[in-house]
C-alpha cells in the first residue's frame, strides 16, 4: 500500500450530525489532496483531533465509507482509499447541504407569511388562491403537476400576507431551489403528492385557522425533503 503526507489541514466541523459530517470532511480530503486507491488516510486518533470530534463519530463516520466503497480498513493498518473521489461527487455534496440550508429558510419565512394571511388576507385574494389551488388540483389529478401554475399559488399564497419583503425573499429561495432540482432530472411524481396541501391551506384560510395552514404547510415540507433525500442518494457511491 502507498501513502500519501498531508498537504491540506482538515477545518474542524459542527456538532449534529457528525458521523455524516465526518464522512464529508474525509470525502473533500480525499479529493482535495488527490489521494488515489491504496492511499492511506490518517489514524482516528489525528482525524478525531483535526475535526474535534469524538473518536467514536470518526469510526462511525468510516464504517459508513466503507459500506460506500470508498474506503477499506485493515484490523491493525488503518484505512485506505478504495475508490477515487470525482469533483462531482464533492459538489453534489456540497449542493445538498445549500439545498437543505436554503429550503429550512424558505420554510421559516412561508410559514410567517402564513401566519400573516391568516391575519390580513381579504376574501378576494382567498377566492384567487382557491380558484389557483383547484386548477393545480385538476392537473394532479390527471397526473400532471405545473410548475407555473405551482409558482402563481405560492406567490399569490404570500401576497396575502401583505409584505412585499417577505414575498420577494422566498421566490428568490424558490429560484435557487429550483436550480438544485434540475440535478434530479423530472420531480414531478414528488410535487404532484403536495397538491392536496395546497387546498388545505386555502380551507385553513377560509376558516382563518392558522394551525390547520401550518400543518398542511408542514406536510408539502415532507415532500421537499424527499426531493432532498433524492439528491442525497446522487452524493453518496454506491459499493461495488
Amino acid at each position: 500500500m502507498s501513502t500519501m503526507p498531508i498537504t491540506q489541514s482538515f477545518k474542524p466541523i459542527a456538532k449534529d450530525s457528525l458521523y455524516e459530517k465526518v464522512t464529508d470532511a474525509i470525502i473533500s480530503y480525499i479529493y482535495r489532496n488527490g489521494l488515489k486507491i491504496g492511499d492511506k488516510l490518517p489514524g482516528e486518533r489525528q482525524l478525531a483531533q483535526e475535526l474535534e470530534v469524538g473518536r467514536n463519530s470518526v469510526r462511525q463516520g468510516l464504517c459508513q465509507l466503507e459500506e460506500n466503497g470508498i474506503i477499506t480498513r485493515m484490523v491493525g493498518k488503518g484505512a485506505f482509499v478504495k475508490r477515487e473521489v470525482t469533483a462531482d461527487s464533492v459538489e453534489l455534496k456540497l449542493m445538498r447541504v445549500d439545498y437543505q440550508d436554503l429550503l429550512e429558510i424558505k420554510i421559516n419565512i412561508e410559514e410567517l407569511a402564513i401566519k400573516r394571511a391568516v391575519e390580513h388576507a381579504t376574501d378576494e385574494q382567498i377566492a384567487r388562491l382557491r380558484e389557483i389551488g383547484e386548477e393545480l388540483n385538476n392537473l394532479a389529478k390527471a397526473g400532471t403537476f405545473s410548475h407555473t401554475l405551482d409558482k402563481k399559488f405560492h406567490t399569490a399564497l404570500l401576497e396575502c400576507a401583505g409584505s412585499p419583503t417577505l414575498t420577494q425573499m422566498v421566490l428568490s429561495l424558490v429560484d435557487s431551489l429550483d436550480s438544485y432540482t434540475k440535478v434530479l432530472g423530472n420531480v414531478s411524481d414528488i410535487w404532484v403528492k403536495t397538491i392536496p396541501f395546497h387546498l388545505d391551506i386555502v380551507s385553513a384560510l377560509e376558516q382563518r385557522q392558522v394551525s390547520y395552514a401550518i400543518a398542511a404547510h408542514q406536510y408539502i415540507y415532507h415532500y421537499d425533503m424527499e426531493v432532498l433525500n433524492g439528491l442525497a442518494e446522487k452524493t453518496e457511491p454506491k459499493a461495488n
